[in-house]
């Protein structure tokens, strides 16, 4: 049984509905597409959407790691902290993001994505600049709350964009080219931390730190604004006859409407399959370890007894090894049969927590049809997201720095919990496929385009559950 190379993925958001205004004619999903034009057309699509995301990705976690680079700059002394009140500031970011993640999720459903998130970061790079001005604990709190609101959007957007402009063979490794700037971040943002931390002005070191990122972001939110395309059909750097070879590449399954309906019994499917929940719970996972390690990592370094100036240095090996975990993972699974993605993540984690955060984003993308759905399932997933970050820094107790134990346990369970849930999801994979398998031959169709022809040549906005053609992967 053959399968094609996009059998089950649409994007849901920003795709092919402009096609006509484009002056491009439905395609023949069935006809010859040049081999060096496809490959100057992905090349192009490489070279001028996946860097936007790339470098958004880069700022917006400098965002949230400048917290713990603040942390060692005075910060806490300058707002007089006291107990958890600094767990709290990591932790209230997401607290909005939590609270705003449904509200943005369907308005990226309803709204161009590159828009939303460009006008998103603009805002965001104000806050972060407006948090210099701070000089208590409450004023500040309230501040990282409406950072995290407006960030809410970034990741799901990444992977609407990502969906919108790749195959689902192509798109994990380009959420690995896009997940790897979270290790250049953590290099970048750790440098970037020591050299402001050189500067000798009126201001606190952990003050200018906040000012310059803040406008770093807002800069490159309205330079986004203008120059990242939507879709294939709007993009300035595409002529008619790429456009169309870019639109019919994905396949004839993958919708890329913008599909603005929102389908009540698609919601109830999601909230009630099992794939959903245990990205759930595998989001809170690597997310413990992460809330812990953005706002603790420096901070845990500087107990053992380094200065604040090279407690921000020691970020950029930790970088370098996330960068490339991040990187073989993404390859590993490409060159395994069948792309076993849960196997290779349950392994890096053994590593390191984000090499399995991008599978799963990954794993999201690829095995969730239908827009509303997909919609649901990525801000459940996000969700976990907050939870994961809301737990991970409580684990870290003060009174126990600077070994913190509690702390070290906590992200060791999320870990092997994690694994298992990995491993489990494979086999579940493994026999929703086999039950696809059976229905198939028992009605006597096929899984080829000439299958899908006979059914009429596209699907509508289906489910990967009511779509029979639908193939999981793991």
């Amino acid at each position: 049984m053959s399968k094609p190379s996009s059998v089950h993925i649409e994007a849901s958001d920003g795709g092919i509905n402009q096609r006509e205004d484009a002056g491009i004619k439905e395609a023949q999903w069935s006809a010859e597409i040049d081999p060096a034009l496809l490959q100057k057309v992905i090349r192009k699509i490489d070279m001028l959407v996946i860097p936007f995301v790339c470098i958004t990705y880069l700022i917006t976690y400098i965002d949230k790691a400048m917290l713990g680079y603040s942390a060692v700059f005075g910060l806490k002394e300058s707002l007089n902290l006291k107990g958890t009140e600094y767990s709290w500031l990591g932790s209230m970011f997401y607290f909005g993001y939590l609270a705003f993640e449904y509200p943005t999720a369907f308005a990226m459903q309803k709204l161009p994505v590159s828009k939303w998130l460009s006008g998103n970061i603009i805002l965001w790079g104000g806050i972060t600049m407006a948090l210099a001005g701070c000089s208590h604990f409450d004023s500040f709190l309230g501040l990282r709350f409406f950072l995290g609101a407006l960030e809410s959007c970034s990741t799901p957007a990444y992977l609407l964009i990502t969906a919108t402009w790749y195959t689902v063979e192509e798109q994990p490794i380009r959420i690995g080219w896009w997940s790897t700037f979270l290790g250049i971040a953590n290099s970048f943002g750790g440098l970037l931390a020591f050299a402001i931390g050189h500067i000798d002005g009126s201001l606190a070191s952990w003050q200018y730190q906040f000012i310059i990122i803040g406008a770093i972001s807002s800069a490159w939110g309205i330079f986004m604004f203008f120059n990242l395309a939507e879709n294939p059909s709007s993009a300035r750097w595409l002529n008619n006859e790429e456009k169309e070879i870019a639109i019919r590449r994905l396949g004839p399954r993958h919708h890329g409407g913008n599909i603005s309906e929102i389908k009540r019994y698609q919601l109830v499917e999601a909230v009630a399959d099992p794939k959903t929940w245990i990205f759930f719970l595998c989001g809170v996972c690597t997310q413990v370890v992460n809330g812990a390690a953005s706002n603790f990592g420096s901070l845990i370094i500087q107990g053992f007894g380094y200065s604040n100036l090279v407690a921000t240095l020691f970020q950029i090996p930790y970088g370098m090894v996330i960068l490339v975990s991040n990187v073989s993972a993404m390859y590993i699974q490409r060159w395994l049969p069948g792309q076993k993605r849960c196997l290779v993540g349950a392994l890096y984690l053994t590593s390191t927590y984000t090499a399995s955060f991008a599978m799963i984003m990954s794993l999201i993308t690829a095995n969730t049809g239908g827009s509303t759905k997909r919609t649901v399932v990525n801000a459940i997933f996000f969700i976990a997201y907050c939870v994961g970050n809301i737990i991970g820094p409580f684990a870290f107790k003060s009174d126990e720095a600077p070994q913190y134990t509690s702390g070290i346990v906590a992200m060791l369970a999320a870990y092997v919990v994690e694994i298992f849930l990995l491993l489990s999801f494979a086999v579940y994979m493994r026999r929703l496929n086999s039950d696809k398998d059976k229905t198939l031959e028992r009605e006597g169709w096929s899984l080829d385009r000439s299958g899908l022809q006979q059914l009429g040549g596209s699907v509508a906005d289906q489910t990967d559950k009511e779509d029979v053609h639908f193939r999981y992967s793991y």
